[in-house]
């Protein structure tokens, strides 16, 4: 069963977007760092080594299983609610992931014993209004693994759980630049978006910043632009917000899917199956 894609509907779209807005310096260091893999000592290996792992990422993408069960209980499905840090905002120019992590809910639980943290170089210099924010500034990440390193071991946390995310479009757009830049494969998950849910949920509110609803929520606010803290902060969120879906009679993601268009949100990041 195919799924469709309301945050992105082709790869070979979102590659072509993201190669066309690029500044051509982005470019040209993009391509010498695909056409090199270097070492931390300065040295040079093969290409072979970037192939290895683009054949990594291509299989971990396949495995996703596409029969995705949409009528489990939301209560009792498992999810992985993400966040990255980015070098900005604009992922179509150049803009890069500096750090990338998660955690796992289970059952209506945040399993804090399973997480996934790494900085990561983006082969580029940090700007400082970006290192303000998250903290993250380029010496401290000039030794750690590239995205498509890391890439691996973060779609092996994931499995084939929902991923959750707090204005998941942004951050699924910077994840699957990096994937198709690599082959036309993309995320296959599906993808509830938090912002959108609260948005359709909590129509009274003003702004709907992940601050603004922890607030809100009396949720804590603890380690801000952290992917940790924003994860862990986006867990809670989706837990309270499964509290009023369950109010609402939504139990399940198929369910969650028609109360959304029912909603008539046009830009909600929950994918949706073909024909049902």
């Amino acid at each position: 069963m195919q799924v469709r894609y309301f945050y992105e509907i082709d790869c070979y779209n979102l590659n072509r977007r993201a190669r066309l807005y690029y500044p051509l310096t982005h470019r040209l260091v993009d391509f010498f760092h695909r056409l090199f893999a270097i070492n931390l000592d300065g040295t040079l290996d093969s290409a072979q080594k970037t192939n290895t792992t683009t054949g990594k990422i291509v299989d971990r993408i396949n495995c996703v299983s596409p029969q995705i069960d949409w009528d489990q209980n939301l209560m009792d499905a498992s999810y992985v609610v993400f966040d990255t840090e980015t070098t900005g905002l604009q992922p179509f120019k150049g803009d890069r992931i500096i750090s990338l992590g998660g955690v796992v809910v289970e059952n209506g639980e945040i399993k804090k014993d399973k997480t996934f943290e790494q900085l990561i170089n983006p082969q580029r210099q940090i700007p400082r209004t970006a290192s303000e924010i998250t903290g993250i500034t380029s010496p401290m990440v000039s030794d750690k693994p590239t995205l498509y390193e890391v890439l691996p071991d973060f779609l092996d946390f994931v499995g084939n759980r929902t991923l959750i995310a707090h204005s998941a479009a942004f951050d699924i757009a910077f994840l699957n630049i990096g994937l198709c830049q690599l082959a036309p494969i993309r995320i296959l998950n599906p993808v509830i978006d938090t912002y959108l849910l609260s948005y359709s949920i909590l129509p009274d509110m003003i702004e709907y910043s992940l601050e603004s609803l922890a607030k809100r929520l009396e949720i804590e606010i603890k380690d801000r632009h952290t992917v940790l803290g924003d994860s862990f902060m986006t867990a809670e969120l989706f837990l309270n917000l499964l509290e009023e879906l369950t109010e609402k009679g939504v139990y399940t993601l198929n369910q969650l899917s028609k109360y959304l268009i029912d909603k008539r949100n046009m830009y909600y990041t929950l994918t949706l199956p073909e024909q049902r």
